[in-house]
């Protein structure tokens, strides 16, 4: 016991005891938040940049904050936190020294992407709506609670799902994931996508690519007569689609690490297929320069009504700010 302590602690140096009252009061009153924290990294964090500033709506901007300042390198796992809150009608986009090995919480956000491409600790999205998360790999666990009409696409150690509906879940984990109870709908698919350093991420967190059950999941805390059906469902192969990440990256990987199902292989090569030969047909009818500038004009129309009918054209514009420099998809910070 150092000796400044003792007298304030209420320790007898002869019986090496505690007087009970003086202990407490002692312990009361020093006793502080831990600097590694969820309520400390809110109230004491540093505020990180993340966010565009959109000057074309009144959208009130969310927060994003990080305790990584004040965690030394050796004890970062478990230790760094990054939290974003209140996220609603933006785009989160990095892959950075910042994010790697840290506790990532995305709570009520919606209506927003978030692209966080770096190799993870874990994950926790909490009462967020309407929102696609694409993650690196997450060595421990991915976890998701009193969510609705999320997507989230990763690979990870482990993924646990609860009091959450009408959620997309494309996964490459060598473990079955948890469905606890409150699940309703969830749309289960294999890992539909990938970006440059996918595989060297991959590696770090030691996530391996040669095992994927993503569609065995367990049900825990359910009454399994019957109610599998409604609680969960695998994403069929006819809507099943490769997820393009529009960003540019220095690395190697160059197609999705793990071979895709062979329904969902058969159903992208068909889609593959009717797209070229649309195109094909397109180039063979429209030999006119009129016609092919008609035609061009009709898609363009069309396609801007169909990002205005679905919402996509908030994606589109964030999109086109990252790739003209506004602000940028940073692999150093």
């Amino acid at each position: 016991m150092h000796p400044s302590v003792a007298p304030h602690s209420g320790y007898n140096k002869d019986s090496q005891t505690f007087l009970f009252k003086a202990l407490h009061s002692w312990f009361r009153s020093n006793l502080t938040q831990s600097p590694f924290g969820i309520s400390s990294c809110i109230g004491n964090g540093k505020r990180l940049s993340w966010l565009p500033i959109d000057t074309t709506t009144a959208t009130k901007r969310g927060k994003i904050g990080t305790n990584g300042h004040l965690v030394s390198r050796e004890f970062v796992k478990g230790n760094k936190i990054i939290i974003m809150t209140q996220v609603g009608k933006q785009m989160v986009a990095r892959s950075s020294g910042t994010l790697e090995q840290a506790y990532i919480k995305i709570h009520r956000c919606q209506y927003s992407y978030f692209y966080l491409l770096s190799p993870l600790r874990s994950v926790s999205i909490e009462k967020c709506k309407n929102i696609t998360v694409v993650l690196g790999p997450v060595e421990v666990a991915i976890m998701i609670s009193g969510c609705e009409n999320i997507t989230v696409i990763a690979p990870c150690g482990r993924i646990v799902i609860g009091n959450s509906s009408l959620c997309t879940l494309n996964l490459l984990t060598p473990c079955r994931p948890l469905l606890l109870p409150g699940c309703e709908a969830i749309s289960l698919g294999p890992y539909n996508t990938f970006y440059p350093k996918l595989e060297d991420h991959m590696k770090k967190v030691m996530i391996p690519a040669t095992i994927n059950l993503w569609d065995q999941p367990v049900m825990a805390g359910h009454d399994t007569h019957g109610e599998s059906s409604s609680t969960w469902f695998l994403l069929p192969p006819t809507d099943f689609a490769q997820f393009i990440i529009p960003f540019e990256m220095e690395g190697k990987t160059t197609s999705i690490p793990f071979p895709l199902p062979s329904a969902y292989k058969k159903a992208l090569d068909v889609k593959n297929k009717e797209y070229k030969q649309w195109l094909k047909s397109v180039n063979e009818s429209t030999q006119d320069v009129e016609k092919k500038q008609s035609f061009q004009a009709l898609v363009e129309q069309q396609f801007q009504e169909w990002l205005a009918e679905t919402g996509h054209k908030k994606e589109i514009d964030a999109i086109v700010q990252h790739i003209d420099g506004k602000f940028k998809f940073d692999s150093k910070r």
